[in-house]
């Protein structure tokens, strides 16, 4: 069994996001699951190291510089960097 490395816990999400990058555009993705300090995303495509992600709330939008730090087939961990 895996030890639980996150620092803040994460809750399902399951919403529309989009990914903002200046080579790639704006793309849409779906927020697994989210904590203060990360996400889980799924996305069709190959998404860069870093990249912008514009979430929508029910307090409003949002959006977190983020660096991936793990990838597995079309699903991503990333890390907000703000």
């Amino acid at each position: 069994m895996f030890a639980e490395r996150r620092k803040s816990p994460r809750a399902r999400f399951n919403r529309a996001g989009h990914i903002q990058h200046d080579l790639i555009g704006l793309r849409r993705c779906t927020i697994v699951d989210l904590s203060s300090g990360g996400a889980r995303l799924c996305a069709d495509e190959d998404l860069p190291p870093e990249f912008t992600l514009n979430i929508q709330t029910d307090a409003g939008e949002r959006r977190n510089l983020c660096r991936v730090v793990w990838r597995l087939e079309h699903e991503y961990g990333v890390r907000f960097l703000d």
